[in-house]
């Protein structure tokens, strides 16, 4: 029989030793091309026996004459080892030494793998890891079947990574900005980082592959790269199934989040659906006087989770308001939010949000606030458009405003620098439809608004420390990111140009200095973190805005805070902005933080805008291995 053998560099199976004869090796070699797709191999420079390498084996005049197949690219096999064993009776080649097994997506390797050539049954032994893609399994024992791509591996442990396509920012609009309608602030832009956990790390006292999906026996899954960690999932059984390239189905049998493996807390979920949007924790505990009455309770639900689109729903139960009035039942104290998020081609995102502070369908135009957001590039800008329905915004001693209804649109440039000079500058400038109250007179007025926005700042470093080695003994014992001691010095100015269809034209120029400073490295138990900040603006104003909300009402503003470490993982924080002309605190919020390398619980409470909220942040690390056992 004269084999066929397939062009160079596909499979390649490397032997420097071989028993019992290299002719039967050979034939062996031949039967596992045929049980596989494709094989090739080549053998290295320690030989023995009678067949010389490379020489094909002459067929029998009573041979039937093969017919040769081509390779099919996505089904090449490739094995390298140190030493090769074939067993003529069970038909098995067993490698041993560095053993590399390459096939279709996967990568196993293993100090040995015994091969079945006729049912493709693999078994691997000894520091077994089992590659497909970014998805790293390690383990004590692997068997697995080429053919059915299913197994089993014992002692299991791994890492998953999440992140698979770019996401652009989420929604930001004029409520999430200190004053006024002006978005860019000295020291740059708003700029969201979205720094959701994309990468994870999992043990298992059994791991069961079945194709792309796999399922665990007593899992832990934790984001914590050091071990033990101080966060972890704890289920019984897990099981991770693709949904698709962008997506993967996390089922879970009575999870339970573990605190340093002490203190467990159950989780209100079964499902997690992992890929690019943002995940927030299950359960919100948080505090709005004006529109819930106080403390409320919210849990999330996705109802549509696909890799371009995620529209969430989330009950709400305002604690504090039945309470205090009595009724647990009225229509008043539960009320809902809802979120949209879209994924468009070339970049485009759409991001929507709703609230109802209340189920009465009588009073509902009271009740809903709504939000969506279109944005896409437009060369090196951003191009935005926006429309929000009863809008909060916030303005300093004017305090809390509602904007009926704002139409808009707006380019966003990127952050320039300025040659080798360190300073920064941005723009935009858009054009806006708005619905809102009048600051001369107590009636509403329909405007149209053009305004552009120029903002140009830098930073000096006065003085910069050395952080500690990224280990969880140092410099990562209390936070996800080695701490750098630094003295920074901040000067800016912000120019606004507004013209409104009435007539009136208003131009803005505010100029900031400022220093802030962190000390120490938040690694010892006491007082080894202090983080200060000091900033003084001031604003020389021509023309005025017809609407209440646009209005600058503060000319002067000083702005200091501190955050400080008491002991071991615990931070107290307060940061105040006051108007130094008329002495009124114009905002402030108060912060207790349990901060660890791996997650944060922290309570946050303004009393300005009379918000507040409890919720915990999981932090992300750059895994390069499988965690320990």
């Amino acid at each position: 029989m004269q084999p066929y053998i397939s062009p160079p560099s596909p499979v390649v199976v490397v032997a420097r030793e071989q028993t019992p004869s290299q002719g039967t090796a050979q034939l062996a070699w031949v039967q596992f091309f045929q049980s596989f797709p494709t094989l090739q191999f080549e053998h290295g420079t320690a030989q023995a026996g009678p067949v010389k390498p490379g020489l094909p084996i002459e067929p029998k005049p009573t041979d039937p004459k093969p017919t040769p197949r081509q390779p099919q690219p996505e089904q090449l096999v490739k094995v390298k080892a140190d030493v090769q064993q074939y067993d003529v009776k069970t038909n098995t080649i067993t490698v041993k030494g560095n053993v590399v097994i390459t096939y279709q997506e996967s990568e196993l390797k293993a100090d040995q793998v015994t091969l079945n050539l006729t049912t493709q049954e693999t078994t691997a032994t000894g520091n077994v890891l089992f590659t497909r893609g970014e998805q790293r399994i390690a383990g004590e024992s692997l068997t697995y079947n080429y053919g059915t791509r299913q197994g089993k591996l014992t002692k299991a442990r791994g890492t998953v990574n999440l992140d698979t396509i770019n996401r652009p920012p989420r929604a930001v609009t004029s409520s999430d900005i200190a004053s006024g309608s002006v978005v860019i602030a000295v020291g740059g832009g708003i700029e969201v980082q979205r720094r959701g956990v994309r990468r994870l790390g999992f043990v298992a006292d059994e791991i069961t592959l079945n194709d792309r999906s796999w399922t665990g026996k007593n899992v832990r899954v934790t984001n914590d790269a050091f071990s033990p960690p101080e966060l972890e999932l704890v289920t019984p059984q897990a099981k991770l199934t693709p949904l698709n390239p962008q997506q993967d189905l996390l089922e879970l049998e009575s999870p339970r989040l573990e605190f340093d493996r002490s203190f467990a807390f159950p989780l209100p979920l079964n499902q997690i659906t992992l890929d690019s949007f943002d995940s927030e924790f299950p359960i919100l505990v948080g505090f709005d006087r004006q529109d819930r009455g106080g403390i409320f309770y919210q849990q999330n639900f996705d109802i549509i989770r696909r890799p371009d689109l995620k529209f969430q729903i989330s009950p709400q139960l305002f604690v504090q308001k039945s309470l205090e009035t009595g009724n647990i039942f009225s229509t008043s104290v539960v009320g809902v939010t809802s979120r949209l998020e879209v994924l468009l081609p070339e970049g485009q995102y759409i991001g929507g949000r709703a609230s109802l502070a209340g189920l009465n369908l009588n009073n509902i135009g009271n009740e809903l606030r709504w939000f969506i957001d279109y944005s896409r590039p437009a060369g090196e800008l951003t191009f935005k458009a926006q429309y929000a329905y009863r809008e909060r915004i916030f303005n300093g001693s004017l305090g809390l405003q509602d904007v009926p209804n704002s139409f808009g649109v707006s380019l966003f440039s990127p952050t320039y620098t300025i040659a080798d000079t360190e300073i920064k500058w941005q723009y935009q400038t858009g054009l806006q439809l708005v619905d809102a109250d009048r600051a001369d007179a107590p009636k509403r007025d329909v405007l149209l608004k053009q305004e552009s926005v120029v903002a140009v700042n830098r930073t000096f470093p006065l003085w910069r420390g050395q952080s500690l080695p990224p280990n969880s003994k140092q410099g990562l014992r209390y936070s996800a990111e080695p701490i750098v001691p630094q003295v920074d010095a901040v000067v800016g100015v912000t120019g606004a140009y507004s013209v409104y269809s009435s007539g009136d034209v208003r131009g803005f120029i505010t100029g900031t200095a400022g220093l802030s400073a962190t000390l120490g490295n938040y690694s010892r138990d006491f007082l080894d973190y202090t983080k200060l900040d000091l900033r003084y603006s001031q604003t020389e104003q021509a023309g005025n805005s017809p609407f209440l909300f646009d209005r600058i009402a503060d000319k002067q503003v000083i702005t200091a805070g501190i955050k400080q470490q008491l002991f071991g993982p615990i931070r107290v924080g307060y940061q105040q902005s006051w108007n130094p002309i008329t002495g009124r605190i114009t905002d402030s919020v108060y912060t207790v933080e349990l901060e660890r390398r791996s997650f944060a619980v922290i309570l946050r409470i303004n009393p300005q805008r009379e918000t507040g909220e409890i919720f915990l942040r999981i932090s992300d690390f750059n895994w390069n291995a499988p965690p320990s056992p």
